[in-house]
């Protein structure tokens, strides 16, 4: 009966998601790469909405979240009933849901190679004007398994980087002559997508010839600051928060974005520098117990994010004690191990102590941190490193938190260590359906 009812209805959102986009007819913007998404999404958002009408998917980036959103119907709790409710809401939405918007901001994510988790189906739903991939890597890469062949685990993760750069690269492909196209040139299988049909702007940190060039970042405990090119002029943002490096790409992309859409770059830079707010677990700052410094990044985790982060608390961390209780990356396949083998590695060149926790650290990372006398503790969930957590905290830590979302939920880690409980409401996952998902997961 699912296998019936699930295609059924799909088809039904998606031909009254296309009716109301046709009937309002929004510039779109379509998001779309391995990780990054929301961060950019976001920045766009706050920027765009100063003068215009502008809705966001804000993370309902899915088969589901991208049609229900479009009509304006939210999913709290994802039992039978509210998808039910959703069915009979969605032609009177349709009817009688009379809010416009200028743009939508699409967040585009794609979880396999098949319909409707690929990028093929997001496109059947939506067809973007303007698109932005920001990277390309092995996240949900134990849904490409089955399409390689390879043995050894650095050929496997060859061919399935490109098995998700094809159904990655679509977002681009699909673009005409007369839309725009904003790429991270750094990326290789980016970079390899090209040329497009769409007038493209490239962003880099390596290449000169880049239409969007950052010449340089810096990095202290209390500021992020990117300086960055384009055509002939020099431009400088400034961040009040300390960041990875990772974010001057995704920050130069929200301006190049914003640019396609008709908005000039210092107005961009002006709006950012005024408003720059990151959505929850993307590297918020807390203050924690003892008099820590908590920053958040519990809402997923991939081997380049969790580098940047890693990274960054051990450059700023200086005169304090670094800590980064970090989760498993998820959804890795074949490749898990030699993913969190590499993180061993960062992992002990940059931090003082650390707590891992779930399976594949326990298994894959702690052996060689093991091997290296680094000093940490490892745990299989959440549940059993909670006391540990407690009594590990000494005064003055610098806590890094990061972890994939699918059961692990990291972000308890975040408000068992905040200082004022109240900014729990600042984490990621809120509502009912997340709290219930939290008290029954380990």
């Amino acid at each position: 009966m699912k296998r019936f009812l699930v295609p059924l209805y799909l088809r039904y959102i998606k031909f009254f998601a296309k009716l109301r986009l046709g009937r309002i007819k929004p510039l779109i913007i379509g998001i779309g790469g391995s990780s990054g998404k929301s961060s950019l999404s976001h920045l766009v958002f706050f920027v765009l909405s100063e003068k215009l009408s502008v809705h966001s998917s804000k993370g309902k980036n899915s088969e589901t979240g991208i049609p229900l959103d479009i009509l304006g119907i939210e999913i709290k709790d994802y039992t039978l009933y509210s998808w039910i409710k959703s069915a009979v809401e969605t032609p009177f939405k349709l009817l009688f849901n009379k809010d416009k918007f200028d743009i939508y901001i699409a967040e585009m994510g794609i979880d396999s190679p098949y319909a409707p988790k690929n990028m093929s189906y997001l496109l059947s739903i939506l067809k973007p004007n303007i698109a932005a991939l920001t990277n390309i890597d092995i996240e949900h890469s134990m849904n490409f398994d089955d399409l390689v062949e390879g043995k050894h685990s650095k050929t496997r993760k060859e061919e399935i980087i490109k098995a998700i750069a094809n159904e990655e690269g679509k977002l681009l492909k699909l673009l005409e002559s007369n839309q725009k196209a904003v790429v991270n040139l750094d990326d290789p299988n980016i970079k390899n997508l090209l040329p497009l049909r769409a007038n493209t702007l490239r962003v880099s940190e390596k290449n000169k010839n880049a239409d969007f060039y950052i010449k340089n970042i810096i990095q202290t405990k209390t500021d992020f600051e990117v300086k960055f090119r384009f055509l002939k002029d020099e431009f400088v943002v400034r961040i009040n928060q300390p960041l990875p490096a990772y974010y001057a790409i995704t920050i130069v992309m929200a301006i190049a974005v914003c640019f396609a859409s008709g908005v000039s770059i210092r107005k961009i830079i002006d709006l950012i520098e005024k408003k720059f707010m990151l959505p929850p677990g993307r590297f918020s700052v807390f203050r924690g117990i003892k008099n820590t410094t908590i920053f958040d990044s519990s809402y997923n985790n991939s081997l380049k994010s969790a580098v940047g982060a890693i990274e960054l608390v051990g450059k700023i961390g200086e005169g304090s004690r670094k800590v980064a209780i970090l989760g498993d990356m998820r959804e890795l396949g074949t490749l898990s191990k030699i993913q969190h083998e590499a993180l061993a590695g960062v992992i002990s060149k940059n931090i003082d102590f650390a707590i891992l926790i779930g399976p594949d650290m326990q298994n894959y990372a702690s052996p060689k941190l093991k091997e290296e006398g680094f000093s940490y503790f490892s745990f299989t969930t959440y549940s059993d490193a909670k006391d540990e957590i407690l009594k590990k905290i000494k005064a003055g830590d610098l806590i890094l938190v990061k972890g994939s979302q699918n059961e692990l939920y990291l972000e308890r880690v975040v408000e068992l260590l905040l200082l004022n409980k109240k900014d729990k409401d600042l984490l990621p996952r809120r509502g009912s359906f997340w709290d219930k998902k939290r008290r029954n997961t380990p």
